[in-house]
C-alpha cells in the first residue's frame, strides 16, 4: 500500500521541533512490510525576506529514513490575502503532486496533517484524482479551522475526508461538527527510552520543550525557586531551544537560579533518553498541549510526570503516574513536585512504561493502517 503524507509543518525551518511528529510517523510507517510512504510538503517562506525567496531553489527532494520529502516553496502571503494564499497553496500542491507522479506510482491513500492548509489542499487533490484522504488534526487552535473565514475550508475537509485528531478532547469537540471522527494519537519510540534506571538520591527535575509562546518555562523556574528553600541540592535540566531562549535564561538569572539550572540546547532522542535517565521527575508547564510527546517519553523512561492541566497530557496522566495542577500556578507546581518526590518509591516503573506503550510506534501505526485499509477497500 502506498501512502502519501502531506504535512502543514515540517522541521526544516527555524523551529526544528515544529512538525517533528510527522517525520517520526513517516519513519515508523516506512518500517512496516508492504507499506511505501513518501511526503509532499509546501514550504511557506516568510514574506519579510522576498529577495531571499527570489534567489533560493524553489524545489527540493530530501531523503529521510525510509522515505523521501518532495518540497515546493512559496511565499507566505496570508497576512496580505488569506483566500489567495489558500488558493495558491492548493495549486502548488497539485503541481508538486503531478511532478511526483513523473517518477512515482500514484498513492492509495493521502494522509494530510492539520486541517488548513494541508488538509484542505489534500482533499481538493483527493477529490480530483479519486484518492481517499485521511486528515489528522494536531493544532492547539484547531477550533478556529471551523469558524469565521476558515469555515468554508474546514467544512470542505470534513465533507471530503476521514477526520482524526491526536487527542480525545479534540475528538469530543469535533463530534459537534461531524459524526465521522476518530482518534489517531502521536507516537513515540518507546524502546529508545527503556533503559535501566540510574539510582538518583536527590531531587532532579527535567523538562523538554520548544522555547516558544505558551510553554511557560518561566513557571517551572518560579516553582524551582520555591523548592530551593527545602532542597538545597535540587537541579533542573531544561532541554530545547527556540526564540524565547534568551528570555528564559534571563529569568533564571533574575531568580538567582544559575547554580541550579542547566540549559542543554536541543538534543537527539537518544540524548534525551540519557538525560531522562539522570532525573527523577518530568515537568510540563504549558498553557495548552494537544498531546505532549515528551511527557510520554518520560513515562517510557520510568519517571513520573508533574503537568499543568493543559488538556493533552490529561489523557494519559493520573495519580498512578504523577500529578496535575492548574496552569500559571508556580506554587501549585512546586507543591506537586514536592509531593511526587516524597512518594517516588510508590511509582511502579513497569506501570509508567505500560502507559507509554499505548502510544508506541507499533500501536499507533497499527491504528493508522486499519484506517488506511478501510479507506482503500472502499475505493
Amino acid at each position: 500500500m502506498k501512502i502519501l503524507v502531506i504535512p502543514t509543518w515540517y522541521p526544516n525551518g527555524i523551529d526544528k521541533l515544529m512538525g517533528i511528529y510527522h517525520k517520526e510517523f513517516c519513519e515508523a510507517l516506512s518500517k512496516i512490510d508492504n507499506i511505501k510512504v513518501d511526503m509532499l510538503y509546501i514550504d511557506l517562506q516568510r514574506i519579510k525576506e522576498p529577495f531571499k525567496y527570489l534567489f533560493m531553489n524553489k524545489k527540493e527532494i530530501i531523503s529521510e529514513k525510509g522515505y523521501k520529502v518532495y518540497i515546493k516553496k512559496m511565499l507566505d502571503i496570508k497576512k496580505i490575502n488569506y483566500k489567495l494564499q489558500i488558493n495558491i497553496y492548493t495549486k502548488k500542491l497539485e503541481e508538486l503532486y503531478l511532478e511526483y507522479l513523473k517518477t512515482n506510482e500514484p498513492p492509495d491513500i493521502i494522509h494530510a496533517e492539520v486541517t488548513i492548509p494541508a488538509g484542505y489542499a489534500a482533499c481538493k487533490l483527493g477529490k480530483k484524482y479519486n484518492i481517499p484522504v485521511l486528515v489528522t488534526e494536531h493544532a492547539s487552535f484547531f477550533k478556529s479551522f471551523f469558524e469565521g473565514k476558515n469555515k468554508e475550508y474546514g467544512s470542505y475537509v470534513l465533507a471530503n475526508s476521514t477526520f482524526t485528531t491526536v487527542s480525545n478532547y479534540m475528538a469530543k469537540y469535533m463530534e459537534n461538527l461531524t459524526s465521522n471522527v476518530k482518534v489517531l494519537p502521536n507516537l513515540i519510540d518507546t524502546n529508545i527510552f527503556k533503559k535501566e534506571r540510574n539510582k538518583i538520591t536527590s531531587l532532579r527535575l527535567v523538562t523538554v520543550s520548544a522555547f516558544r509562546q505558551g510553554k511557560n518555562i518561566e513557571n517551572i523556574l518560579e516553582a524551582l525557586k520555591i523548592l530551593t528553600k527545602d532542597y538545597s541540592d535540587v537541579k533542573l535540566t531544561i532541554v530545547g531551544d527556540g526564540y524565547l531562549e534568551k528570555n528564559y535564561k534571563n529569568k533564571c538569572h533574575e531568580l538567582n537560579l544559575d547554580q541550579y539550572v542547566t540549559f542543554t540546547g536541543r538534543k537527539t532522542k537518544a540524548e534525551i533518553a540519557d538525560i531522562l535517565n539522570q532525573n527523577n521527575i518530568f515537568v510540563i508547564s504549558s498553557i495548552k498541549e494537544t498531546f505532549c510527546i515528551p511527557g510520554l517519553e518520560a513515562l517510557a523512561s520510568g519517571i513520573p510526570v508533574v503537568a499543568t492541566k493543559c488538556l493533552g497530557p490529561e489523557e494519559y496522566l493520573d495519580k498512578t503516574c504523577g500529578e496535575l495542577v492548574p496552569i500559571n500556578d508556580p506554587i501549585a507546581l512546586a507543591k506537586a513536585i514536592k509531593k511526587v518526590y516524597q512518594n517516588l518509591d510508590k511509582y511502579d516503573i513497569d506501570h509508567l512504561r505500560s502507559i507509554a506503550d499505548k502510544y508506541s510506534a507499533n500501536a499507533v501505526t497499527s491504528k493508522a493502517i486499519k484506517i488506511y485499509k478501510k479507506l482503500n477497500k472502499g475505493r
